[in-house]
Formats: structure tokens, C-alpha cells, sequence
């Protein structure tokens, strides 16, 4: 399971090492003031825009390289991820193996009919232009980037895939990740009492340190680099 930390070295800061203040320029819309505000949906959209241009000509880094093979090599390895970036995205395939508990940044839905659409080719063609994001086709609901956000219910599926693939791991590794969010968190308990060996690689430590069998703490391209 991996979180904002393996995708630091991508370009993209995490909320603990925001030096430039991405995040704060960008600072998430809860739900409810997507669903009640104008500003609030238009605002939504384009911090979800400034990330996709931010990470655009990124390249995974090597830590997502290495859970894309480690997937490979073995179709009953899953990787759950609580960022949006795409960047753990797999060029040829295996994506049924991916378990995005937060959406990502590159689709967008009606909230009211379910009609999905392109996120950057909606953004140009409807917000920009309407200065809203109503869908164009049921003329009745807002259309969302397909992320989670704050106040945001989990789909249901999402959750269950992830839980059915904790409960049946062997390890679960933990990559860059404070733990600190739930439901995520709850999959390292679901995998620990179902007989998982935890292992967290994480720049600091976290809440949930005392259940892993082996610990790592430091910069996960470092960590690569020495376990590779």
C-alpha cells in the first residue's frame, strides 16, 4: 500500500513536505462546498488541473517500478494506493491489480446521472467556458473529478477490493505512507489479523510502528536504492 511519499521524488510534495506551498495554493474542497458553492466547484477543478500539471512529463519513480514488477512476476499481488497522481499507473496492463482508494485525477463524473468524461478536455470545454460544471448531459448534476475528497464516501467496491486483498496477502508493505488516514490504515490491521507480516518503509515513523515486523525509515528512492 502506498501513499504520498513514493511519489515525492516525482515532483509531486506530499502535505507534510509542502516547501514551495503547492498544497496551500491548492488546498482541497470538501464535498459539501463542491455541492453548495460556484466557486467552490470551479476552485475544485482547477486544483485538481494544477496537479495534473505539475506531475505532466513526470516520469514513476523507482519504487513504483518496483511494485509494477513485483505485480508482474505474480497476478495475486495487489497494490493499493491512496494517491491520485496516476503515477503507479502500469503501461501494459495488470490494472485490475491497482486498488485506487482515492480516485484519480484523470476521469470525471456526473454526480447525478454517472455519465464520465475527460477530465483536462471537460475542464477546457465546460468549466472554463460555463464557469460551472454542470453535465452536459442530464443538464441536472455537477460533474466532479473522479478523486475523493474531504467529507467524499469511498465507493463501496473500492473498499472491498482493498479489504479482500489485505486479508489475503502474505506481507503487507506500507511505502510512504503516515498511516494517518483512514480508511487506509484500517487495511494494515485487516491484513495483520489475518496473519500478514507488516512491513512499513516510510520516511518517519507512524501510529502503526509497533505492528510491523520490519521497519525502514528514510527517503524511499534511498531505500531503493540499497534493497534493489
Amino acid at each position: 500500500m502506498s501513499g504520498a511519499g513514493i511519489s515525492t521524488s516525482c515532483g509531486l510534495p506530499d502535505f507534510r513536505s509542502d516547501k514551495n506551498s503547492f498544497w496551500k495554493k491548492n488546498k482541497p474542497i470538501h464535498f459539501s462546498d463542491f455541492k453548495a458553492s460556484k466557486e467552490s466547484r470551479v476552485k475544485s477543478w482547477e486544483n485538481n488541473i494544477a496537479i495534473q500539471q505539475k506531475i505532466k512529463g513526470a516520469e514513476s519513480s523507482n519504487m513504483h517500478k518496483c511494485v509494477n514488477k513485483l505485480l508482474k512476476i505474480n497476478k495475486k499481488n495487489f497494490h493499493i494506493t491512496q494517491n491520485i497522481d496516476g503515477l503507479h499507473k502500469i503501461e501494459d496492463g495488470n490494472a485490475d491489480q491497482v486498488v485506487e482508494l482515492h480516485g484519480n485525477i484523470f476521469n470525471a463524473y456526473c454526480l447525478n446521472c454517472g455519465q464520465t468524461f475527460e477530465t483536462e478536455s471537460f475542464f477546457n470545454l465546460n468549466v472554463k467556458t460555463t464557469g460551472d460544471s454542470i453535465c452536459p448531459s442530464c443538464k441536472n448534476g455537477y460533474v466532479k473529478v473522479g478523486t475523493i475528497s474531504f467529507g467524499q464516501k469511498l465507493k463501496t467496491s473500492v473498499i472491498n477490493s482493498a479489504k479482500i486483498a489485505s486479508e489475503n496477502c502474505d506481507y503487507f508493505i506500507v511505502m510512504g505512507s503516515s498511516l494517518k488516514v483512514s480508511p487506509a490504515n484500517s487495511m494494515l490491521r485487516i491484513a495483520k489479523n489475518n496473519g500478514a507480516e507488516v512491513i512499513i518503509l516510510n520516511k518517519d515513523p507512524t501510529p502503526f510502528d509497533s505492528e510491523a515486523s520490519i521497519i525502514i525509515n528514510g527517503d524511499l528512492e534511498k531505500i531503493y536504492n540499497e534493497i534493489r
